[in-house]
C-alpha cells in the first residue's frame, strides 16, 4: 500500500500521454526525405559547421523522419553525433552541451526546411507531405521524453545554469495537461528516493517496523519526514536559480 501511489502517479502520466496523442489533431509534416532542398540554419548553427542546403540523416545514429522536431532532438540530446549529407558527400558533426545553450541562446528558429526559390518561372519541384498518425511507440517516446526532462530537472546537468530561471507557463489546454504530467513526473521520481517522507522510504521504514514488530515514533517520523522533503526541495530549486 506504501508503494500504490507510486505506481499510480506514473500509470496517470501514462495515460495522460496516451490519450493527448490519441486526441490530437493529426498534423502534416515535411518528412526528410522530402525536403528535397535541404535544410537552413540559423547564424548559430552556422557558426557550429551546419551550412544552408544540409540535410540531416541521423541524430545520433537515429534516422529523422520529421523536420519539425529536428531542432528538438538537437537540443534535447547530451552530446549529440549529426550525421548530415552535403553536396552528395556525408559529413558528422558533434554538438556538446555548450553549443546547446548557444543554440537556446540564440535567435530565429535553428533548423528549418529550405525550399528553393522560383527563378525566372522555374517549376519549384512539389514538397510532399505526411501525415501524422497515432501511434503507441510514439506515446512510449513520448513517455521516455518526459521521465528524462523531469530526472534532468530533478539532477541538471553540468551546464544546465548556463539557462537560467523555469518557464513552464501556457494557455494551450493541452500544454496544461503536459505540464500536469510533467509536474507527476516528478513527484514520482522524488518518490522513489530512499529517505523518509517518500513513498519508497517510507515503505522501507514499514518494513523495518514488520519486521522488529515494533512502531517508530510517529510524530518524530513525520517531523523527519517533513524536513526531509524540504531540504530536497529546496536543493532541487536551488540549481535552478
Amino acid at each position: 500500500m506504501k508503494l500504490s501511489g507510486l505506481c499510480i502517479d506514473f500509470l496517470v502520466v501514462f495515460f495522460i500521454f496516451f490519450f493527448v496523442h490519441l486526441f490530437s489533431p493529426k498534423a502534416n509534416y515535411i518528412s526528410n526525405e522530402d525536403a528535397i532542398y535541404g535544410l537552413e540554419f540559423n547564424k548559430t548553427m552556422q557558426q557550429l559547421g551546419f551550412e544552408n542546403g544540409d540535410k540531416i540523416i541521423s541524430i545520433n545514429n537515429k534516422p529523422v523522419k520529421n523536420t519539425d522536431k529536428i531542432g528538438i532532438d538537437i537540443l534535447m540530446n547530451s552530446g549529440s553525433e549529426i550525421k548530415i549529407m552535403r553536396q552528395n558527400s556525408y559529413k558528422v558533426l558533434r554538438i556538446n552541451d555548450n553549443d546547446i545553450a548557444k543554440i537556446l541562446h540564440s535567435e530565429g528558429t535553428p533548423v528549418k526546411v529550405r525550399l528553393k526559390p522560383n527563378i525566372d518561372g522555374e517549376k519549384i519541384q512539389q514538397i510532399k507531405h505526411t501525415e501524422e498518425k497515432f501511434s503507441f511507440t510514439s506515446v512510449l517516446e513520448s513517455y521516455k521524453t518526459n521521465i528524462k526532462g523531469a530526472y534532468n530537472f530533478i539532477i541538471p546537468e553540468k551546464d544546465y545554469k548556463k539557462i537560467r530561471g523555469i518557464n513552464i507557463t501556457t494557455d494551450i489546454f493541452k500544454g496544461k495537461i503536459l505540464v500536469l504530467a510533467f509536474c507527476s513526473t516528478i513527484i514520482g521520481l522524488l518518490n522513489l528516493l530512499p529517505l523518509p517522507g517518500f513513498s519508497l522510504g517510507n515503505f522501507i521504514i514499514a518494513v523495518v517496523e514488520l519486521r522488529r514488530n515494533k512502531r517508530f515514533n510517529p510524530k518524530k517520523k513525520n517531523i523527519i519526514g517533513l524536513c526531509t522533503v524540504c531540504f530536497v526541495v529546496i536543493l532541487i530549486l536551488s540549481q535552478h536559480f
